[in-house]
């Protein structure tokens, strides 16, 4: 699985907003997950020791490292504070952070308030990068790398809702949870303005 750099053009439909354009095929990815894809007893047990509370929760994918290099810059941990944020004053539960990034849980643990930081849980344990590295090029060897990838997506997949960037990885935990196509919020979409955004989400938390 990956996420393509750049637009396709004789896939892409300019006329439509990426959101329209790609829920039917967010939908036939969800019909084939469902049918083919099977996490083992020791999958499911890593994604619930790594994020046991998963009613009404946020999983936030954060990937830093080797993106900023070969897609042009990342997405900084400050622009998604404000979910976070608003997700713990609406009454929210746990925020599992998914990231292949040490610095962005140490800002979390060391800089966030410790009424929201208190709401966060990530899979421990893991090989996490500290530069433009990619983290699967420091793990042990490719298994352990996608042992925790496949790990972080699944308990992605278990939260309520989803604020992410373009990711393969966020895309998958879309297909094995359809529920998350209405109730998430890619931060890179370029067809809507942060306020947007942003008010998209205020409208999915406060709807519950």
């Amino acid at each position: 699985m990956a996420w393509r750099v750049g637009d396709i053009e004789y896939i892409f439909r300019r006329d439509l907003d990426f959101d329209v354009w790609i829920e039917p095929k967010r939908r036939n990815a969800a019909k084939l997950a469902k049918n083919y894809n099977r996490f083992n007893a020791e999958m499911q047990q890593r994604a619930e020791c790594a994020h046991p509370k998963r009613d009404n929760s946020l999983g936030i994918h954060i990937r830093h490292s080797d993106k900023g290099v070969t897609r042009g810059g990342v997405i900084a941990l400050s622009d998604f504070f404000p979910y976070a944020k608003a997700f713990v004053e609406n009454g929210g539960g746990s925020i599992f952070v998914a990231t292949d990034s040490s610095l962005v849980i140490e800002e979390i643990t060391s800089k966030w308030p410790k009424d929201i930081r208190s709401h966060v849980v990530y899979q421990g344990g893991t090989t996490l990068s500290r530069n433009d590295t990619g983290s699967f090029d420091l793990a042990v060897s490719h298994h352990q790398a996608n042992l925790e990838a496949l790990t972080d997506i699944l308990a992605l997949s278990k939260c309520t809702y989803l604020v992410h960037g373009f990711s393969a990885l966020s895309e998958a935990a879309i297909y094995l949870n359809p529920s998350l196509i209405e109730r998430s919020v890619n931060l890179e979409h370029k067809d809507q303005d942060d306020k947007a955004k942003y008010t998209k989400f205020l409208k999915m938390i406060e709807s519950e």
